[in-house]
């Protein structure tokens, strides 16, 4: 009986030890949890507390979601328009073109950063529709481009676009414009001594030497068709020619940073440029942007995704292509460029 006893208390107590056992582990591994718990809550609240938004801090509202700035940044957006209005002309005789190029540019100081964001001209959004006089009587769901056709004269066409974007692209704030009319693309490429492309696919549609793997420095004459054409190709969807000034602006962009080291470059092709010209960046500003980007890093140029289909928005009788973007890559474009800071859902 005795030796039944101690067996009975041995057994007893290995069980008792065991539970002993069990319980401190999970008593730790509450602890490390709650450790773990305690510290993300405390990292959660410290990024909080680090982001403190001034009263004035803009918003950007893309669809339902809200955005501030973590800090400031510089944005213009530049423009180029084609041939089809008279802007030369003056008063009743002014009519604006058509912004075939709009690409907007982004500088950061804060961070030493800049990129570029492409936009479809063709993009449905909502536009200002002005007077002659230069008041604003309604909108409508039109392409982007048209934006520009609205106004008195180039400064008001010019500032009816810049409104154009902002309201498409959640009121992001603009800071300037530069416009340079399509006719005066060739003295950019000229201006560089030739902008140099390796093509990335067969462009012999537009230029027989413009061949698959080829590196090319452009004439003027090439630059023009590069940057322009359009009609008559197989595929005449705008995003395909973005896609090919996409690869001029890349060029152009390159021998800038080394032209620019000179400053009286950078004055001479300003004033070289400027009856073609319509802007609010004065030639400090702009000097100061082209010095500034040549040491920053390069986020890259962006570009929506979306549809192209035929409709006539246009109100001419006539099908034109027409580009919707889609939400998911408008939201996730601008937060990829701008240092936005997510806030809510509305």
């Amino acid at each position: 009986m005795k030796d039944n006893k101690k067996v009975v208390h041995a057994v007893t107590e290995l069980l008792l030890a065991a539970v002993l056992i069990v319980a401190i582990f999970f008593l730790i591994r509450y602890m490390d949890v709650k450790d773990a718990e305690a510290a993300e809550t405390a990292a959660s609240t410290e990024t909080q507390q680090w982001i403190e938004f001034p009263e004035d801090t803009p918003e950007v509202k893309l669809g339902k979601r809200t955005y501030l700035f973590s800090h400031p940044v510089k944005t213009y957006l530049l423009m180029g328009t084609d041939a089809s209005g008279n802007e030369d002309g003056i008063g009743d005789d002014y009519q604006g073109a058509m912004a075939d190029t709009l690409i907007l540019i982004m500088v950061d100081d804060e961070e030493k950063s800049y990129g570029l964001l492409q936009l479809n001209r063709d993009t449905i959004t909502d536009v200002p529709i002005l007077l002659h006089d230069g008041t604003s009587y309604a909108s409508a769901e039109e392409q982007l481009c048209t934006a520009h056709w609205y106004g008195k004269d180039r400064k008001a066409s010019c500032e009816n676009t810049v409104q154009a974007v902002s309201n498409m692209l959640g009121g992001l704030p603009i800071d300037g414009y530069y416009c340079l009319q399509m006719g005066a693309m060739p003295l950019l490429n000229e201006a560089v001594d030739g902008v140099t492309i390796t093509f990335p696919e067969d462009l012999t549609e537009i230029d027989p030497a413009m061949k698959k793997g080829a590196t090319l420095t452009l004439t003027n004459a090439q630059a023009e068709a590069l940057l322009h054409t359009r009609m008559g190709l197989k595929d005449d969807r705008n995003s395909e020619r973005m896609n090919r000034q996409k690869l001029f602006m890349d060029g152009f962009m390159d021998k800038m940073k080394e032209k620019a080291v000179d400053t009286n470059f950078t004055i001479a092709l300003y004033d070289r440029l400027h009856p073609y010209a319509t802007e609010d960046i004065n030639i400090n500003e702009l000097s100061q942007m082209l010095k500034d980007i040549k040491n920053y890093t390069n986020k890259g140029t962006f570009t929506i995704d979306g549809t192209s289909e035929l409709g006539e928005k246009l109100g001419d009788g006539e099908q034109h292509w027409e580009f919707y973007m889609d939400e998911g890559s408008l939201d996730s474009i601008m937060c990829g460029l701008y240092p936005l800071v997510y806030q809510k859902e509305k």
